[in-house]
């Protein structure tokens, strides 16, 4: 069973939202998601993102927002399911209860539910040496990167010091550094509005988003992949 974490005062906090993150959905996300939005209004190129975690997932893991665990289920194992010990953190049972199933027999999963804008994350500081956050920021409520800086917090604090971070987010639609073609502007207008809970990305802009991975991290490569900006980042700054 996930852990349940109580949450603490923040001025962002996060809202479950189980009806889109449902079984059903997620038995859908990888065509809706996985492939449709990445493809034909997000552009970004799966491909791309299977490299990512081939290269860095380790055999002490952590999943922030697994969705479908699309990712972890077709990567490469770093270790033997005995020894891969993969930790998925979300603010929806139904994720949770996904990776666990998907994932059984390739890796020993721990489960957290808890909502990454509230500090602390749940017992985990300086336990991983992989961290993946991916397709999250951008679901995240605040007006801009800097009213998510818990988020970035928390993976200092989870990360070992050797370790790595990596993920993507959708840039606001008014990003001048983002390259966004017409479904993305029309997609982020529909998800954007008051009361969907599905995105919070209006303020999310590139030039914040490397501004709080650079205070905290000493490596931060990002870049831009169309609507999204892709980062990997190394030794956290304490």
């Amino acid at each position: 069973m996930p852990e349940n974490t109580p949450r603490t005062d923040a001025s962002w906090v996060s809202s479950p939202n189980p009806t889109l993150y449902s079984p059903r959905n997620l038995a859908r996300y990888k065509r809706l998601v996985g492939e449709l939005s990445h493809t034909y209004a997000w552009r970004i190129d799966n491909t791309a993102l299977a490299g990512l975690y081939a290269e860095h997932v380790s055999a002490r893991h952590l999943e922030i927002g697994p969705a479908d665990a699309e990712m972890l289920a077709t990567t490469p194992p770093p270790a033997p399911p005995e020894q891969w010990r993969v930790d998925v953190l979300d603010i929806n049972t139904a994720p949770l209860a996904h990776a666990q199933q998907r994932l059984s027999g390739r890796a020993q999963v721990t489960a957290h539910l808890h909502d990454i804008l509230a500090a602390p994350w749940p017992g985990l500081a300086r336990t991983f040496t992989s961290i993946a956050m991916g397709n999250v920021l951008h679901c995240v409520p605040g007006a801009g990167f800097t009213a998510k800086a818990t988020a970035f917090n928390g993976l200092v604090d989870a990360l070992t010091d050797d370790g790595v971070a990596f993920g993507y987010t959708l840039l606001g639609a008014g990003d001048p550094d983002a390259d966004h073609n017409l479904p993305a502007r029309l997609l982020m207008r529909a998800y954007n509005k008051p009361g969907r809970n599905t995105f919070h990305n209006r303020g999310d802009r590139l030039v914040d988003l490397e501004r709080q991975l650079n205070l905290r991290f000493a490596q931060v490569d990002v870049r831009v992949m169309h609507s999204a900006a892709v980062f990997v980042v190394r030794g956290p700054i304490r």
